[in-house]
């Protein structure tokens, strides 16, 4: 129990610490801060990855020191901004709240503690153990993904992922895979860990961040009381962060989502300051210190976007539909001012259309591979449904339990009637919920357009579920403001708790389909026992064996549970024309001086793990089989037995010399 706690704040403080300080000195303050801070923080991750490699510094241990040196370096640039433009300014919008009632009795702290409790509760139910290891094709990726970090030392987004390719250079954001890789526990430990912490305590804080950024504004104490309510409602949705992390298990992507909400509580400073900067008729001094906030606010809005890209590369879609309307706003709000600022907004705009569209000439082919992504279409009511009812747009799941969602969507409906504030948000919401509904809906050219997404609605659901809140949130202003006795607010409180105490059942499924092995979603992979064979294997074989198996029945989670070095770590098809998928495609034939043998030659291969499910419990739960068929049948008649349990064994390949 201590190492899950140390893990715990551990992974909370790598998400968290960095870009608090960051935000600080940048001049956001309060839970706006703390939102800002996930994304700030995944920047420094992303980058000290990169340096990491490039210095030539193993990332365990060395990535601490890393992180360390890009934030103090970030620190030092705010630092000098702050000395070079100095001055004070007293209606600046991060003043905090100039009603002394608001911090009276504040709800808001308790909230994120129930709404942290509440998530925490459903998912650990749902994992049983964080000794468990996830089961899903992704899954197999990730807890892969952070052992080859740990053995190679390299963490960064362009290349560490190459070993499990066949040494094909690759692509892929680490940040989810850095983090876990520092933590002292293994693989499966550490992954169910940083699962914990970002479904049930980055996304609270997250959302509370964005909730009183957007309602904030001059902290009345029905706003505060909105905020808290709505913070528990965060608890409710399953659209974002629960079925990222469970049934969906893309965990990478999770954390982008996370970012979200902290990306827009800059969005909306930035927003601020170049108002109150297009308006401003003050003196120097003044000026001076609008200034500072307006090329911080700018800082730290690119460095958050940058940390939710890092994360995932589909994050830079998601800020682009949320940031919309804000950016319309803020848009012509300076083409308005005329003068200066409407010639340098049109000038930068030309800028910037140039550099679009000459990116995009240049990524043409890649642009056009990403278009022409294949997946099946669906219905559009039912995806319309699922939407506004906040249920899970993937797996077996879709109908499950109670339409619990329908409360902020109620709420939002609300809101959008009666508050002229929420028109942004509605926008972003509208927008939101087109894209869902256009990549879930039925097949034609248009749809192609959620391509970003790998045409999958369940990862579009979340940029729904952000801005649905913050319209959640007004809603409950408002009805507190048409109703301020107690009555009403005990009303809302009750329904709000029962809408997030009532969806953890759902929470707990979605988590045990990929937890649970009498559960899991798409069939086993790897059985308790067999999982607990596999944490021993490292024991039994010398440290530079490797095994051949296939991935479909488990062989791939050798490498995190035991540190067995396999073929295949992967459940995707090997790189064509590798040794790997030569050998996947051979019928085995394991005489001395076979093409079998000499493929084994060339991967080191000299072990073979057997997985045998026939006429147990397992044989019809088990997950199908994919290009690995082969793999599952080879003969082990002149193979040395080295172990067995149950359903699994390991055998040396002698008969190869």
């Amino acid at each position: 129990m201590t190492h899950v706690i140390a893990g715990v704040l551990l992974a909370a403080t790598v998400l968290i610490a960095p870009g608090l300080l960051l935000a600080r000195l940048g001049g956001v303050r309060g839970w706006g801060a703390v939102s800002a801070a996930l994304p700030l923080s995944c920047a420094v991750t992303g980058i000290s990855e990169v340096v990491a490699a490039a210095g030539g510094w193993a990332w365990v241990p060395w990535g601490w020191a890393a992180i360390a040196g890009t934030t103090a370096v970030a620190a030092g640039v705010l630092a000098v901004i702050r000395r070079v433009c100095p001055g004070d300014w007293r209606a600046r919008p991060d003043d905090g709240p100039r009603d002394p009632r608001a911090r009276r009795g504040d709800l808001v702290p308790c909230a994120v503690v129930v709404a942290c409790l509440v998530l925490a509760v459903g998912t650990l139910i749902g994992m049983g153990s964080v000794s468990t290891p996830g089961q899903s094709f992704d899954i197999v990726f990730h807890l892969n993904a952070v052992q080859a970090i740990r053995e190679t030392g390299n963490a960064s987004s362009f290349g560490s992922m190459a070993v499990l390719y066949q040494g094909a250079p690759t692509y892929y954001p680490t940040v989810w895979h850095g983090v876990v890789a520092l933590l002292p526990a293994s693989v499966t430990v550490a992954s169910n860990i940083m699962v914990l912490v970002v479904g049930s305590l980055a996304w609270p804080l997250a959302v509370t961040g964005l909730l009183t950024e957007a309602l904030d504004d001059d902290a009345r104490p029905q706003n505060r009381t909105a905020v808290a309510l709505a913070v528990v409602l965060s608890a409710a949705t399953v659209g974002a962060p629960t079925m990222l992390l469970g049934t969906l298990s893309v965990w990478a992507y999770s954390v982008s989502v996370v970012c979200l909400p902290g990306v827009l509580v800059l969005g909306l400073r930035l927003v601020r300051v170049l108002s109150l900067t297009v308006a401003d008729k003050g003196d120097g001094r003044t000026r001076q210190a609008l200034l500072r906030d307006l090329l911080t606010s700018g800082l730290l809005l690119l460095g958050a976007a940058a940390g939710t890209a890092l994360s995932h590369g589909a994050g830079a879609f998601n800020i682009a539909v949320l940031l919309a309307p804000l950016t319309v706003i803020v848009l012509v709000r300076l083409v308005r001012a005329g003068g200066r600022c409407r010639t340098m907004t049109l000038s930068v705009l030309g800028v910037l259309a140039v550099c679009v569209l000459a990116g995009a000439w240049v990524m043409r082919g890649t642009l056009a591979l990403v278009l022409s992504y294949p997946r099946p279409g669906g219905s559009l009511l039912g995806t319309l449904g699922q939407a506004l009812l906040d249920l899970p747009q993937y797996g077996p799941l879709a109908s499950h339990g109670l339409p619990l969602g329908g409360t902020v969507c109620v709420l939002a409906v609300l809101a959008a009637v009666h508050v002229p504030q929420a028109r942004p948000w509605l926008v972003a919401a509208v927008l939101a919920l087109c894209l869902v509904v256009l990549i879930g809906g039925p097949q034609w050219w248009g749809r192609q357009i959620g391509s970003p997404w790998y045409l999958q609605k369940a990862r579009v659901q979340p940029i729904l579920v952000v801005p649905g809140l913050v319209l959640a949130a007004m809603g409950l202003r408002y009805l507190l403001g048409r109703h301020p006795g107690r009555r009403a607010l005990a009303v809302l409180a009750a329904v709000v708790c029962v809408t997030a105490l009532g969806r953890v059942p759902l929470q707990a499924a979605l988590a045990g389909s990929v937890h649970n092995a009498t559960q899991i979603a798409y069939g086993v992979l790897v059985t308790p026992e067999e999982a607990s064979f596999m944490a021993s294997a490292g024991g039994r074989l010398p440290a530079d064996a490797v095994v051949v198996g296939a991935p479909s029945r488990g062989a791939s989670y050798l490498w995190s549970l035991g540190g067995v070095n396999v073929v295949y770590p992967l459940r995707s098809e090997p790189t064509p024309g590798s040794a790997a998928e030569l050998l996947a495609r051979q019928e085995p034939d394991l005489r001395p001086g076979s093409y079998t043998c000499d493929l084994l030659h060339e991967l080191g291969a000299e072990y073979y793990l057997k997985v045998d499910r026939s006429g147990t419990e397992w044989e019809g739960r088990q997950a199908p089989l994919r290009w690995d068929t082969a793999l599952t049948a080879w003969p082990t008649d002149d193979m040395e037995l080295v172990a067995s349990a149950s359903t699994v064994s390991l055998w040396r390949i002698a008969s190869c010399g």
